[in-house]
């Protein structure tokens, strides 16, 4: 069907969209019957693989993903209801599409406004005299998988692919990733974390179900075997642009480091800086980045204390 079609998994995206008469396809390709895409298998050597279409419900209760990978199983419990949990999939969230005031409302309302570059026209609404679409990245589970580590396998009809989950977002709005309209995403794969290894993953929203965050912050770190050095670390920001945002400079500082009080201000104060542009949808840049000190404060403190308990 080429352009006519959209895969379908969980809906809970797809079907809202598809009411706001944002996407209109001829077609549904349904994915739910593809066998082995709705499995969560653990070996100790490959470490975890689960298949596109497990439901987050079953990410969040996996006994071992809340053992082993447990940052995971809270972000997944953050999303939305325990309703949408049971349907939506780990698949479908991570290929959620950006999210913005004027571009999700009714086909009515569009109507009233000039066309935006999401939707074919050339401006933006939310960043005036924007040269793309900054429409907002807000799943949920992304930031604690990229801070795990996490790899996607892509397949099509002819070829097999295996990227970054990093790697898999554009940046710009519009087009959101890389996934092409022959593609459809099969697997996410997880490496074991080292000894010593805790994470979290914190979300701010307006309210404590159902909403998307106004952000989300998660920490992964690895200590030494002394239990004080920080030896590995990453610090994954969501719902501050159209992608996912790695504080790679701020992980650089903590490297290496015991972490004290004056280090974890200071690494908060710097992921504000490299959070870069960020978009003012859900609330004003200025509270987003009081809310990122304080979250990312929060998060590696919470992260060093599951870190000396691994």
């Amino acid at each position: 069907y080429k352009g006519e079609a959209k895969v379908i998994a969980g809906g809970t995206d797809l079907l809202v969209r598809m009411n706001q008469s944002l996407v209109t396809p001829s077609y549904l390709v349904n994915l739910k019957h593809i066998r082995n895409l709705n499995t969560i298998i653990h070996d100790h050597t490959e470490g975890l693989r689960i298949g596109a279409l497990t439901t987050l419900h079953a990410v969040e209760t996996s006994a071992i993903i809340r053992e082993k990978f447990s940052v995971l199983a809270q972000a997944a419990s953050r999303v939305a209801s325990p309703q949408i949990r049971n349907t939506a999939t780990i698949g479908g969230n991570i290929c959620l599409d950006t999210r913005c005031w004027y571009y999700n409302q009714s086909h009515r309302w569009r109507q009233s406004i000039s066309p935006c570059f999401k939707v074919g026209g050339d401006l933006c609404h939310v960043v005036k005299r924007g040269d793309h679409c900054y429409s907002l990245f807000s799943a949920d589970t992304v930031p604690a998988l990229i801070g795990l580590g996490a790899k996607i396998k892509i397949m099509s009809p002819g070829d097999e692919r295996v990227i970054p989950l990093e790697a898999f977002y554009t940046g710009v709005g519009e087009t959101v990733h890389v996934l092409e309209s022959d593609e459809i995403l099969t697997e996410v794969l997880v490496p074991n974390p080292p000894p010593r290894t805790g994470g979290v993953y914190l979300k701010y929203s307006t309210r404590e179900a159902v909403d998307f965050p106004i952000l989300g912050v998660a920490v992964v770190m690895t200590l030494g075997s002394n239990n004080r050095e920080c030896t590995e670390a990453r610090i994954v920001l969501g719902a501050v642009s159209p992608a996912p945002v790695r504080a790679t400079k701020a992980e650089d500082r903590l490297r290496g480091k015991e972490i004290e009080d004056d280090l974890i201000e200071e690494i908060a104060e710097g992921t504000i800086k490299e959070a870069g542009p960020i978009v003012p949808i859900g609330t004003s840049v200025g509270h987003k980045r009081r809310m990122m000190r304080v979250f990312v404060k929060r998060a590696i403190e919470q992260a060093l204390g599951c870190a000396k308990s691994a």
